[in-house]
C-alpha cells in the first residue's frame, strides 16, 4: 500500500510538471512570423513608393542632378536608404504590437532558471534573479522571437545599414538618417507599443525626410523646400492607419501650406498647377465615406501635385 501510494503521489506530482514543460501555443501557425505581416504593411501602406516618389521630387527640385555614373550611384544608395531602410525601421518598430508579448511577460512564470551563485540562500536576491532570467529566456524563445522575430531583426539591422550607407552620401544625409531613426522611437513611446503610431510622424518619415534627402543630395537645403516638404508630409498624414480612413483636414492643410510657400516665393505656375491638381481631390472628398478606390485616386493626384511643386521650386 505504501509503495502504491508513493507511486500515485509521484505520478500526481510529475503530471503538472510535465504539463508545464509542454510549450504553450501562444501564437498559432496561422498568424506566422511577423516578417510576412511586416512585408504586407510595407506594401499596403505605401511605405515604399511614397518615399521613392518623395525622394525623386526632391531631386527634381534641386535642379542639380546630372546623368553621370557617380551621381546615379548616389541616387540609388539614397533610394535604398529612404525607400527601403527608413520605412523598414518604421514598420518594424511602430506598427508591431509590442504590448501583447510584453503583457504576457508580466505573468510569465515558466522556464528553468540558471544555476544561482554557490552558497546562495533560497530566499536571496541571487536566486530570485536566476529565476527571472529563466523566465526571460523562456518567454523570449517561446513568445517574443517566434512572434516578432522579423521585427526585432529589422529594428536592429535597418538603422545600422542606414547609417553605414548614409556615410557614403554626405553630412545632410547622415543627419536626416539620425532623425529618421529617432522619430520611430518617439512614435513607439507615444503609442505605448500598441502598433498604432502617430500619422503625423509617419508622414514625416515616409514623405518629408525622403523629399529633403533627395534635395540635399546635390544642393543645400532651403527654408521654402523644408516647409513644402513638411506640407506634403502633413497631407500624407491624412491617410490614417486604417485602410479606408481619410482625414481630409490634414490632407487639405498640408497642401494649403505648400501652396502658400509657392505663392510667397512667387512661383505662379507651380501654384496654379498645385491648385489645379487639388480640385479633383475636392471632388473625391465629396464621395465620403472614403473607399479604397477613392483613396488610391486621391493619392495619385497628390503625388502629381508633389511633382508640380518640386518642378516649380
Amino acid at each position: 500500500m505504501s509503495r502504491n501510494t508513493a507511486a500515485g503521489s509521484g505520478t500526481a506530482i510529475m503530471a503538472p510538471m510535465q504539463a508545464s514543460q509542454q510549450p504553450r501555443n501562444i501564437l498559432s501557425l496561422s498568424k506566422g512570423d511577423r516578417a510576412g505581416q511586416l512585408g504586407t504593411s510595407w506594401l499596403r501602406g505605401g511605405a515604399w513608393y511614397n518615399p521613392f516618389w518623395a525622394l525623386l521630387c526632391g531631386l527634381v527640385a534641386s535642379t542639380q542632378f546630372q546623368f553621370t555614373l557617380d551621381r546615379i550611384l548616389l541616387v540609388l544608395v539614397a533610394l535604398i536608404v529612404a525607400g527601403g531602410l527608413w520605412p523598414a525601421l518604421w514598420v518594424a518598430l511602430t506598427e508591431t504590437d509590442w504590448s501583447a508579448p510584453l503583457g504576457r511577460w508580466r505573468d510569465w512564470r515558466e522556464g528553468t532558471p540558471p544555476k544561482p551563485l554557490p552558497y546562495s540562500r533560497p530566499d536571496s536576491p541571487a536566486v530570485q534573479l536566476a529565476a527571472n532570467l529563466g523566465y526571460l529566456r523562456d518567454w523570449a524563445f517561446r513568445d517574443l522571437i517566434p512572434g516578432n522575430g522579423g521585427a526585432l531583426i529589422a529594428s536592429v539591422a535597418a538603422p545600422v545599414a542606414a547609417l553605414v550607407l548614409s556615410a557614403v552620401l554626405d553630412e545632410p544625409a547622415m543627419l536626416l538618417t539620425v532623425v529618421a531613426i529617432l522619430v520611430p522611437q518617439l512614435a513607439l513611446l507615444l503609442c505605448h507599443g500598441d502598433g498604432r503610431p502617430s500619422v503625423l510622424l509617419r508622414g514625416l518619415v515616409q514623405v518629408t525626410l525622403p523629399m529633403l534627402l533627395g534635395f540635399a543630395l546635390f544642393a543645400p537645403l532651403r527654408l521654402d523646400m523644408v516647409v513644402a516638404a513638411g506640407g506634403f508630409g502633413l497631407s500624407f498624414a491624412g491617410l490614417g492607419l486604417d485602410e479606408d480612413s481619410w482625414d481630409t483636414r490634414l490632407w487639405n492643410l498640408g497642401q494649403a501650406v505648400t501652396l502658400t510657400v509657392l505663392i510667397v516665393t512667387r512661383h505662379v505656375l507651380g501654384a496654379f498647377l498645385v491648385t489645379a491638381l487639388w480640385l479633383p481631390q475636392f471632388m473625391l472628398q465629396a464621395q465620403l465615406p472614403a473607399t479604397h478606390t477613392t483613396l488610391r485616386r486621391a493619392r495619385w493626384w497628390l503625388l502629381l501635385a508633389m511633382l508640380a511643386a518640386a518642378t516649380a521650386l
